[in-house]
């Protein structure tokens, strides 16, 4: 009997080692599955963290453009209304300047970050960065996705109601940008300018306060870029840290 229950207790052990082992096995695996995923995760976020800065700083740089010919543009039309220069001097003016803002907009690079929270994978990351991003990618976007909408609706109403001109700029252009011009094309802006109707809309009180308005949101959104960028940046360089710590 005492074999017996020597040689039961040992097959006994064997099994629960075995079982035990197997878990143990199991368990290491998944976490090194896990933890490779993971790692995945964070190198996929920082890729769209990093297209977000090429996109900011894009956007960013199109709207201190804005800003500069914006300001521009009030001053032109400050010195006509001041009768320093001629109609002729600054229909030229306004020529010259070409597209005051090409109301580019920022769209956060976001499909990472839903499918962490569609698939739980979001709780893998420390509490502190898990925060930070959902500030990042939740608040901030809702708050550049307003905003968005909102410069897009006044420089669209800008160009089609109070600038016209630029309209014909950028089909005889196909660019935002200054660029020699064949006489034909400069022949036409000529010819626009001279309208008795444009005339009245360039020279009144509403395409003045149209530009300002353009101008105010321009430099509103200019503040809102930077303070995401600042956001990226420092979201970026936690995720970067904590990657360090787990590699």
């Amino acid at each position: 009997m005492k074999k017996l229950a020597i040689r039961y207790f040992l097959e006994f052990l064997v099994i629960v080692v075995g079982i035990s082992f197997s878990f143990w096995i199991d368990e290491w695996n998944r976490n090194r599955i896990e933890k490779i995923q993971h790692i995945k995760d964070i190198e996929s976020i920082l890729d769209d963290l990093d297209n977000d800065s090429l996109m900011g700083s894009k956007v960013y740089n199109s709207l201190k453009n804005g800003d500069v010919k914006t300001k521009n543009m009030l001053s032109l039309i400050e010195l006509k209304n001041d009768k320093k220069i001629s109609y002729k001097a600054y229909t030229d003016s306004i020529i010259n300047l070409g597209f005051l803002y090409t109301y580019q907009t920022f769209f956060m690079t976001d499909a990472t970050y839903k499918s962490l929270i569609s698939n739980g994978r979001i709780n893998l990351f420390p509490q502190n960065i898990h925060s930070e991003m959902n500030n990042y990618y939740e608040a901030t976007s809702k708050r550049i996705f307003d905003n968005n909408h909102i410069v897009d609706n006044i420089a669209l109403k800008y160009y089609n109601e109070y600038h016209p001109f630029s309209m014909l700029f950028i089909n005889e252009n196909n660019d935002y940008t200054i660029s020699d011009y064949d006489e034909n094309s400069l022949r036409k802006f000529n010819d626009f300018f001279k309208n008795q109707e444009i005339k009245r809309k360039y020279q009144s009180i509403d395409f003045y306060i149209n530009t300002y308005n353009l101008r105010n949101r321009i430099i509103v959104y200019s503040r809102q870029i930077a303070n995401l960028r600042k956001e990226r940046n420092s979201l970026s360089e936690s995720i970067k840290n904590y990657l360090k710590t787990i590699n």
